[in-house]
């Protein structure tokens, strides 16, 4: 008991503490999503942002070729220039805006600039802006002979006819001040870094201006997703970013979204021990508090099972007491709590119960004498019951034997008599031919075998004469060997062993009906016949091959007259002997009926 107490006043709290640990887990974790989402959607506005400035810029770009000023054959550069200085003034292509032709030369430059004119189709950038003639922005691209890192912006060139005659394009310098000025206007915490990478994984614009043109990608893993155009929230490893090797392997919670207007991306990167800092301290919280709960819950478990446990044990060898029998003894308690409470009640539940096994003792005294008087009555009730039975039975074969004696003494010997004269009719064939003699005796020879077959229906004398088993034999031979149905008998009990006579012709009729039902209804080849006793029980089994039937739906239309008429009379037959009779049948399967009658040994003699 001590130990129960204890344990579930534990398990309860443990179950508060898990319960509440599973709650704050689910909140923690809900509340980091938020934080990687919110991630991702700042990362989603800066880009934006940035799209804004970059398609803003290429306008600037645009504006030269629909100013209707450019025009390469009329020796006036003029024009090209003031468009030329117009959207370099406007726009972050700090390094200069040039012009150039289909073939790749560099026909004017602002801020004009000597030796300038040169051909940039080497350049893999401006060879796809000439072939697909679309806007074009490049990634951080390194020029060969100086060495110097700038990013080239694109857009198709045409004349004051709408024909294509070159590209205009601008420079722009990755360390710009204003992709920086614009990452360090969103305000984020200290840990956290904003960068903007183009697909290469070089970093073109950062919060932190020491990783400006350092690589940040790894395994083209940021490239992949601008190719893909994919956004996603996931963990990267710092060391891979940092140019210091021995810098301290860490991870960091990285939400990257790419640009649309050039091929670049967007990175929020923090810390992952800043981002899970909550939960890691709920859970150190929950650790600490998960031992007090333990710790108090043990001391509260022991002072409460050594409150209750004393009195209890008490009240316990008290029971134990009463369950022996001894209702005497009071049960002594000193307690003023509770328990002590119960335990007066339960004393006085004693008194009670003493009281009331005393009333009990004497009522079943008085019931016993009532159940021997109702025993004695059921079974003189129980006896008349069968008396009345066995005289039902006696007067129904005895008025079937009366009926087979009329039968024999008088219409059988009217016949006979009626067979005389015929025969004397013959001595005279002067008046009678002897033709219509032998057909008139042969009509008295066949009624007299069918009065013989009703004698033999209402009470066969070959039951009486010579048992169960030559009766059983006339049955099959008369109901199916006569029709050309293959019979086949077992009996398998000791030989010329005869039954009580009301045991005796309940089988032959309920045989008697089961033959005579396969004969007119089953349309079989074989049926089999096993009749054997066993465990003082007389055993019938009769199976055919036959077309079988639906017993369910036979028994319901028995009260119409039905097939099922038959089933219920053997089966009433049986009842009267407490015998159990079984018919199991399915359409195309045939039928099997099983009858048990039990046997006493009065009611078995041998012949």
């Amino acid at each position: 008991m001590r130990r129960r107490i204890t344990f579930s006043v534990i398990l309860g709290i443990f179950t508060i503490l898990i319960g509440l640990g599973v709650v704050s887990y689910l909140s923690v974790n809900d509340s980091i999503q938020r934080s990687l989402g919110n991630r991702l959607a700042l990362a989603n506005i800066i880009g934006k942002y940035f799209d804004y400035v970059l398609e803003t810029n290429l306008t600037r770009l645009y504006d030269i070729s629909i100013s209707g000023r450019i025009d390469f054959e009329d020796n006036d550069w003029e024009p090209e220039k003031r468009a030329l200085k117009a959207a370099y003034e406007y726009s972050i292509f700090t390094d200069r805006i040039f012009l150039m032709d289909v073939y790749g030369n560099v026909v004017m430059t602002y801020p004009h600039k000597e030796g300038e004119k040169v051909n940039l189709l080497s350049i893999p950038y401006v060879s796809r802006m000439l072939t697909e003639g679309k806007p074009v922005i490049s990634d951080v691209y390194t020029i060969d002979a100086t060495q110097r890192k700038v990013i080239f912006a694109f857009v198709p060139l045409k004349n004051k006819e709408g024909k294509p005659i070159g590209v205009a394009g601008g420079e722009i310098n990755p360390t710009n001040y204003t992709f920086t000025k614009i990452i360090k206007s969103i305000p984020v915490g200290t840990h956290a870094t904003i960068e903007l990478v183009d697909s290469h994984g070089t970093i073109i614009a950062s919060s932190d201006p020491k990783r400006i043109l350092t690589s940040s990608d790894h395994n083209k893993f940021l490239g992949n997703l601008i190719a893909a155009r994919k956004s996603t929230v996931g963990t990267c490893h710092r060391c891979h970013t940092e140019e210091d090797p021995d810098q301290v392997r860490t991870n960091d919670m990285l939400a990257f979204v790419p640009l649309s207007a050039a091929p670049w991306g967007i990175s929020v990167r923090e810390p992952q021990d800043i981002v899970f800092s909550p939960s890691t301290k709920l859970k150190k919280g929950f650790f600490v508090l998960t031992l007090l709960s333990l710790v108090t819950a043990l001391i509260l478990g022991i002072g409460l099972s050594r409150g209750i446990v004393k009195p209890i044990q008490s009240l316990i060898n008290a029971t134990e007491r009463i369950a022996k029998g001894n209702l005497t003894e009071p049960v002594k308690t000193s307690s003023r709590d509770e328990i002590g409470t119960l335990a007066r009640s339960f004393d006085a539940m004693r008194v009670k119960l003493h009281e009331s096994l005393e009333s009990i003792h004497r009522h079943n005294i008085e019931l016993e004498n009532r159940v021997i008087e109702r025993t004695q009555q059921i079974h003189q009730s129980r006896r008349k019951v069968e008396n009345l039975l066995k005289k039902l039975i006696s007067s129904q074969e005895e008025e079937r034997k009366r009926i087979g004696r009329e039968l024999h003494d008088e219409i059988l010997q009217d016949i006979s008599a009626f067979l005389i004269k015929l025969d004397i009719c013959k001595l005279y064939p002067d008046k009678v031919t002897g033709e219509k003699i032998e057909e008139m005796r042969q009509i008295a020879l066949k009624t007299i075998d069918g009065i013989h077959n009703v004698i033999q229906n209402l009470r066969p004398t070959i039951l009486d004469d010579l048992g169960l088993e030559a009766a059983i034999k006339w049955l099959l031979d008369k109901h199916l060997g006569e029709k050309g149905i293959r019979y086949h008998l077992t009996i398998d009990m000791e030989a010329n062993r005869r039954f009580d006579p009301r045991i005796e012709i309940t089988l032959f009729r309920i045989i008697q009906e089961s033959l005579s039902n396969i004969a007119r209804h089953a349309d079989a080849k074989n049926v089999f016949m096993i009749l054997k006793t066993e465990r003082n029980s007389a055993i019938v089994d009769i199976e055919d091959d036959g077309e079988g039937f639906d017993v369910h739906s036979a028994l319901r239309h028995a009260t119409d007259g039905g097939r099922g008429l038959g089933i219920l009379g053997m089966k009433e037959r049986a009842s009267l002997l407490d015998g159990k009779l079984e018919v199991c049948s399915l359409p195309g399967h045939g039928t099997k009926i099983s009858l048990k009658i039990p046997l006493t040994p009065l009611e078995v003699t041998n012949a």
